[in-house]
């Protein structure tokens, strides 16, 4: 059966992007995935021009160094596929820590994962030097919210942090430059940062 070259199937993927792999570039990723859906003979559509390529569209790079829960892409494909068969599909192409978690089918005319971002969520985890309290502090940045802090065992805390509108692609390592000394929020005190989730228009 010939396939309809004109039909168009979208799909929207999270993945994970865990130790030792959150040390992949944004090339690196893409080739991954690229590899991944080739291996996996999936109908994957293909743009057009003298170099064609998987129609494939990311979410903002994650800085490198930083874990995540929450990697997002869209992926094209010339066949519609049950979500769930095409999770399991990929997952046998990945590593476990590059696992897709969540797969969800979205019209070819959905807006792009940037354009349908209003914000992303990350935990960061400080050692605390005792200046890291209960109370929250105001931190006098635009567009990055602290919403809510953890204590954790062994004298660390976990803040999280929403990153909105002109700070959503902020480098979540400069933020720490931006906020006040006596919050022991600093690079010194950082464990680690994860990005947690993203949220939606």
């Amino acid at each position: 059966m010939l396939k309809n070259y004109m039909d168009r199937y979208r799909y929207r993927c999270r993945h994970l992007k865990l130790a030792p792999f959150h040390f992949l570039s944004q090339l690196d990723l893409t080739r991954l995935w690229d590899r991944a859906l080739r291996r996996a003979g999936l109908p994957i559509a293909f743009s057009q021009g003298f170099n064609p390529r998987p129609i494939l569209s990311f979410g903002p790079a994650t800085v490198t160094g930083v874990i995540s829960w929450a990697e997002y892409l869209d992926m094209t494909f010339y066949e519609s596929i049950e979500p769930e068969r095409l999770k399991n599909l990929l997952n046998c192409q990945v590593p476990e820590g590059m696992k897709i978690v969540e797969v969800k089918s979205v019209p070819p005319d959905c807006p792009s994962i940037m354009k349908s971002l209003m914000s992303i969520q990350y935990a960061f985890i400080f050692k605390d030097d005792g200046r890291i309290g209960n109370e929250q502090v105001s931190l006098s940045l635009e567009d990055i919210e602290e919403i809510e802090r953890k204590k954790l065992g062994n004298r660390e805390y976990m803040v999280l942090f929403l990153f909105k509108e002109k700070n959503i692609l902020l480098n979540p390592y400069q933020s720490l430059e931006l906020m006040p000394k006596e919050s022991g929020f600093n690079r010194e005190n950082l464990l680690e940062i994860i990005k947690q989730s993203y949220y939606w228009s």
